[in-house]
C-alpha cells in the first residue's frame, strides 16, 4: 500500500460515516475479532490485525489510539448485532429472548474469547477501564429493554436484577461447563421477571 493510498484511507475511516468507511471499519472489527479468538488477548497485535484486514496501521491508530480500545469498539459492534431484543410488552418473554441471545454469544468462538480477554487483560488499568465501559453500555443496553416494558426503573435495582440473570449463564460456560437449555433460560427469566415486579410493586 502506497503513502498516498494509506493517506486517503485514513481520511475517509475518519471524515466519511458511510461507504469506504463502514466497510474499513467491518475488515477490522472482523480481523480483530477473528484474531482475538485465534490467538488471545496478548498474542494479538494491531500490526497483524492490520494486515489481515488489508489496511495500513496507521489507519488503525488513527481511529483506535491502542488494543484494547480497539477491541472494545469491535465488541460493542459485535455484541449490538448478537444480542438484540425488541421489546414486546412481555417482560418475561424479552428477558428471555435477551438471555437466549447472551447464551449463543458468549458460547460462540468470538464472544468466549472476548470473555476470556476482559479477565486476562483487567490487570491492565486501561484495558479494565475500557471493558469497564463496555458492560456499563450493555447494562444500558438491557435496562432499555426493561424501561420499555416495565417503564422507568431505578438503575441500581435493574442491575442487581440482570446481574442475577446472567450470572448464572457465565457460571455455566465458564465455571461449571453445565449444559444452557431453554428450560434453565426460562427459570432465570421468570426469577428476574419476578423480582422487578416486586420492586415497581410499590408505585402502582
Amino acid at each position: 500500500m502506497s503513502i498516498r493510498e494509506a493517506t486517503a484511507e485514513e481520511n475517509t475511516v475518519t471524515r466519511r460515516p458511510g461507504g469506504r468507511t463502514a466497510r474499513v471499519r467491518r475488515r477490522v472489527f472482523d480481523a480483530t475479532l477473528e484474531l482475538l479468538a485465534a490467538r488471545g488477548y496478548q498474542a494479538l497485535s494491531i500490526e497483524e490485525i492490520a494486515d489481515a484486514a488489508g489496511v495500513n496501521k496507521t489507519t488503525i491508530y488513527r481511529n483506535w489510539p491502542n488494543k484494547a480500545k480497539l477491541i472494545q469498539a469491535a465488541a460493542l459492534d459485535r455484541s449490538s448485532i448478537a444480542i438484540r431484543v425488541r421489546p414486546s410488552g412481555d417482560l418475561e418473554r424479552d428477558l428471555a429472548e435477551m438471555l437466549q441471545s447472551v447464551a449463543h454469544y458468549i458460547t460462540s468462538p468470538v464472544g468466549h474469547a472476548l470473555i476470556v480477554s476482559a479477565i486476562n487483560g483487567s490487570g491492565h488499568t486501561a484495558a479494565r477501564q475500557d471493558f469497564t465501559e463496555f458492560w456499563a453500555i450493555r447494562f444500558a443496553a438491557t435496562r432499555a429493554i426493561i424501561d420499555r416494558d416495565l417503564g422507568p426503573i431505578d438503575a441500581g435495582i435493574a442491575d442487581e436484577a440482570i446481574e442475577q440473570m446472567i450470572g448464572p449463564l457465565y457460571l455455566r460456560v465458564f465455571i461449571t461447563g453445565t449444559e444452557i437449555d431453554r428450560d434453565f433460560i426460562e427459570r432465570l427469566a421468570a426469577t428476574g421477571a419476578r423480582l422487578l415486579a416486586d420492586a415497581t410493586a410499590g408505585r402502582r
